[in-house]
């Protein structure tokens, strides 16, 4: 269905401007027939679910640049029935600073129609019947979910009109939605291009614990939004809380007291910093010293994120209470500063002396905000760390947990409960339950546990964390937004009777792909880590490629290009890449040049993967034919390289300088040339620069494929004059003819293995070099560990860098030198019982990010032997084996038409194929690689 001409945006007001802002859209309507067909179309800046006579639907819509929004088309017949029915929507606008949005203001769009058996048709254009109140439910300053997302779900029960979303709720008395005023604030609305979201069951592996909660201890605690800690304009206002109070103590005692960030004064007195918990994270525990009585506590504090929560534990047999008033029966429990510019912070308090004294009144900043025991920090991250457990007293499993009832008796002071989902997922958890008035439930997602296994490793960067203040005896509750984890921590607190959690169960919310390639060999090794990139791939494929689905959800450049090989290896799947090149496309910043990630707000740029992305222009058009998107996008790719080409005629010789930045003046994300992480100490990313000017030139050869495919031959002169000098000149700067390598920057600091690799992918090799390279390179990378046996010590190749270099050890037939790496990295993922692939050789890091998924693709191009020689003509198939010592194999790849099937196994010397198999209409040529 085409964009409406007359539907307008709308929200709850005209302005629609405001952090974190929810608002509850409904469409009511009666239908006295049965329904011949029903469409709706909506669109939502920034997010949407969609609910009709109470079950939810759909949620969206793809991520989008606001200059170029897309719209969902929805066919909602099956949903509605004779008599009542009501389309509800729950919108969100972020109006803050994520990974994957661009700030921007609140707005709701919708149109389509419903057209009975008896042809009586029913619009669903806005503004038309819709109505719409603000989402008071949903607190608008809960903290956000982690650095690079949006906020987390504060989800308070009470504040929420009960059955909202059903046909049955009386909405006579809600407003109809306002338009707003700057309906020319989004660009065209163009038809979504990509399926939606998986929305399949996703089963819980298992129950790991349910442990009763210890009451051990008193909390008391207080939060100051700050929304701009994370903005464009934070350095607009000072980072500067004081905070004061007063801890009555019965008796003069030492105590260790739980806390975790800022400088505290007791009785005028700085307390020691204080030691990290072993048991608890974010937590710093602290020896204070207390008179009998009333002593003076005073505290300053920064935000680390966009809100600043506090916390102070003590022992509950202490016997503390704290009044900001000295007020025994007093609800004042703390007083701070409130948010101040930076310009008011030098003017009135920069110089004051601290601490300050307990009766400073704060004059010069209009006096203190006061803070009552109904106002507590509401940080589930925090809570959920600092918890204690008493002895389990019974087991759940994944099937006895539905239906299960939580007794009061056995669980006074409330329970935890930790699901363990076997591997990373991207989902969106449901919770119905009954019994629940009055208890908070505390909902954490992480990939990781800490030591003792009962806690999770949130962090205060990375809180990934959903709170839910019960109202009601029944709880029917998911997040606005999808979660990523591995493990899921539902912690239920201050029950008041027996909770029953009716169900629980997680909802795909991963792209809908079907693995259709498969791949074995006779080494069990490699097939399991074939299997676990296509575990991870699928995994981090939502509406984009993501970097992982847990803290960021970034379509990041690099990361898109390695996915999408790997998506070809597994899925075969088209649409999302166009997508993401199309975002791509609307990403350059000011300079030009192809964002790192996007969309965001604010300038985020890499150099190296805005090189990238020319290749990976070339990748989708050689796999996809779409040359229609290259058109497109040829004037931003042009655009791209021209800030390189301006770096490069800096020189005579056209080499890229990764000391650009300090030469410049500015500040660049990850420096001037961000390579490969792990390989930093090991392959030098300073001066002019072997990695940096090969990656140049590979985009520029890139280009040149592009712009014969778009019949650009002014361009393509342009671009071929400057890479036979660019060709000369890398040759002429880094070849070591002593060590028979290249070497990383023009000063001969390092020889990375990199710099060789990457020399002769960007074709300046000659036949003359080859054999001492080759002899480098396989030396190099005897090991992919620099120690020979374990990441303890870091890696010569980062999982993701490894995509680069085994592209290039293959085109230099050292494949038994890419499967040792494969073997000896991802086997040692394997070996920690990893079920996908992680960001870096540690456990530390994300253990599910598809940059690092690259060898699925390679064993199924060289092992299994499947190759387009001449893409973008799929049709033309090589089946071209390269391998060390795999002596059989047998796989799918996929193909346009359909599957290309493979196996063969060696007889002694001689590979004997069992059958190929394609589509019809693709040709096969066998040339036996080995």
């Amino acid at each position: 269905m085409q964009p409406s001409l007359t539907a307008r945006y709308v929200w709850y007001d005209a302005q629609g401007l405001g952090r974190n802002l929810y608002a509850c859209f409904r469409r009511s309507f009666a239908l006295a027939a049965p329904v011949r067909a029903a469409t709706l179309c909506l669109f939502a800046d920034t997010n949407y679910q969609l609910f009709i006579n109470g079950a939810l639907v759909e949620f969206g819509p793809t991520r989008f640049d606001p200059r170029f929004p897309m719209y969902d088309v929805i066919d909602i017949a099956r949903y509605l029935r004779a008599g009542r029915n009501v389309i509800a929507v729950s919108a969100n606008s972020y109006q803050h600073k994520t990974y994957h949005a661009i700030s921007h203001p609140a707005g709701f769009i919708a149109w389509g129609e419903v057209t009975d058996a008896e042809g009586a048709v029913l619009s669903l254009e806005t503004p038309g019947e819709w109505r719409c109140v603000p989402d008071l439910a949903h607190a608008r300053y809960a903290g956000k979910f982690s650095f690079a997302l949006n906020a987390a779900d504060l989800f308070e029960q009470a504040g929420e009109a009960a059955g909202w979303k059903e046909a049955d709720y009386d909405d006579a008395h809600w407003p109809l939605a306002e338009p707003v005023a700057g309906q020319d604030a989004w660009g065209p609305l163009e038809a979504r291009t990509i399926p939606f979201m998986a929305k399949t069951a996703v089963p819980i592996a298992r129950v790991k614990h349910l442990l009763p909660l210890a009451k051990t201890e008193d909390w008391f605690s207080f939060a100051i939004p700050f929304p701009q800690g994370s903005e464009d304009d934070s350095k607009k206002y000072s980072n500067f809380f004081a905070f004061s109070t007063w801890v009555y103590s019965p008796v003069a005692q030492e105590i260790t007291v739980g806390t975790f960030w800022g400088d505290n004064w007791l009785n005028g007195t700085p307390v020691p910093r204080g030691v990290e918990s072993v048991l608890h994270n974010q937590r710093i525990n602290q020896r204070w010293a207390l008179q009998q009585g009333w002593n003076h506590l005073f505290g300053k504090v920064g935000a680390y994120q966009d809100i600043v929560e506090q916390y102070f534990a003590f022992p509950l047999e202490a016997g503390i209470t704290l009044s900001a008033d000295r007020g025994a029966t007093s609800d004042l429990r703390f007083k701070h500063t409130r948010l101040l510019t930076s310009a008011e912070y030098a003017e009135r308090l920069a110089e004051k002396t601290l601490p300050y004294a307990a009766d400073d009144a704060l004059e010069e900043i209009g006096g203190w905000v006061h803070v009552d025991a109904a106002q507590p920090a509401q940080s589930p991250c925090r809570e959920q760390g600092w918890d204690s457990f008493a002895e389990p007293i019974e087991v759940v499993t994944p099937e006895s947990l539905q239906g299960h009832t939580f007794r009061l008796a056995d669980y006074p002071h409330g329970f935890s409960l930790l699901l363990d989902a076997g591997q990373t997922r991207l989902v969106l958890p449901h919770l119905i339950a009954h019994g629940v008035a009055g208890a908070t439930i505390d909902l954490g997602y992480h990939e990781h546990l800490r030591q003792d296994g009962m806690h999770l490793l949130l962090q205060h960067h990375h809180p990934c964390s959903d709170r839910v203040l019960c109202d009601r005896d029944t709880l029917d509750w998911m997040p606005s937004h999808p979660r990523g984890f591995r493990y899921m921590m539902i912690t239920v607190r201050h029950p008041a009777r027996d909770i029953t959690f009716d169900r629980v169960a997680w909802l795909s919310a991963m792209y809908p792909v079907k693995e259709i390639g498969s791949f074995t060999c006779s080494d069990a090794e490699l097939t399991e880590i074939w299997a676990m990139g296509s575990r991870t791939q699928a995994t981090n494929m939502e509406d984009a490629y993501v970097d992982c689905v847990g803290r960021e959800r970034g379509m990041y450049g690099r990361d898109t290009i390695i996915q999408y090989h790997v998506n070809l290896a597994a899925f075969g799947d088209q649409a999302l890449m166009g997508r993401c090149m199309q975002l791509y496309g609307q990403s350059p910043d000011a300079s030009g040049k192809f964002r790192a990630v996007y969309p965001n707000t604010g300038d985020y740029t890499i150099a190296d993967f805005a090189l990238n992305m020319v290749e990976g222009y070339w990748n989708y058009y050689a796999h996809s034919g779409d040359l229609a998107r290259v058109e497109q996008d040829w004037p931003a790719i042009l655009r791209d390289l021209q800030w390189f080409h301006d770096l490069a005629d800096e020189r005579a010789d056209l080499l890229l300088d990764a000391d650009w930045p300090t030469h410049r003046g500015v500040a660049a994300m990850y420096g001037g040339f961000h390579g490969d992480l792990s390989a930093h100490g090991y392959q030098a990313i300073t001066g002019v620069h072997c990695g940096f000017s090969c990656t140049y030139l590979m985009a520029i050869r890139a280009a040149m494929r592009l712009a014969t495919a778009l019949g650009a031959t002014e361009e393509y002169a342009a671009l071929a004059g400057r890479a036979d000098v660019l060709s000369a000149s890398i040759r002429a700067a880094f070849w070591d003819e002593a060590r028979g390598c290249y070497a990383d920057n023009a000063a001969h600091d390092t020889y990375s293995a990199h710099a060789s690799v990457l020399a002769f992918s960007a074709g300046v090799v000659s036949e003359a070099q080859l054999p001492a390279l080759r002899r480098h390179v396989t030396s190099e990378l005897r090991s992919i560990f620099r120690n020979g046996y374990d990441p303890s010590n870091d890696a010569l190749v980062s999982p993701n860098y490894a995509f680069y270099i085994f592209d290039g050890l293959y085109a230099l037939g050292l494949a038994d030198t890419a499967e040792g790496m494969m073997r000896q990295g991802w086997g040692w993922m394997l070996a920690q019982g990893m079920r996908t692939c992680g960001e870096y050789f540690s456990l530390h890091a994300s253990h599910c990010h598809a940059w690092s998924a690259s060898p699925t693709y390679y064993l199924s191009k060289h092992v299994l032997g499947v190759q387009f020689p001449q893409a973008p003509d799929l049709d033309k198939v090589e089946i071209r084996v390269q391998t060390g010592n795999v002596t059989s194999a047998e796989g799918v790849v996929p193909h346009p038409k359909g599957r290309i099937e493979v196996r063969w196994h060696m007889e002694g010397v001689r590979r004997v194929f069992d059958y190929i198999r394609a589509p019809e209409g693709v040709s096969i040529l066998v040339v036996d690689g080995d």
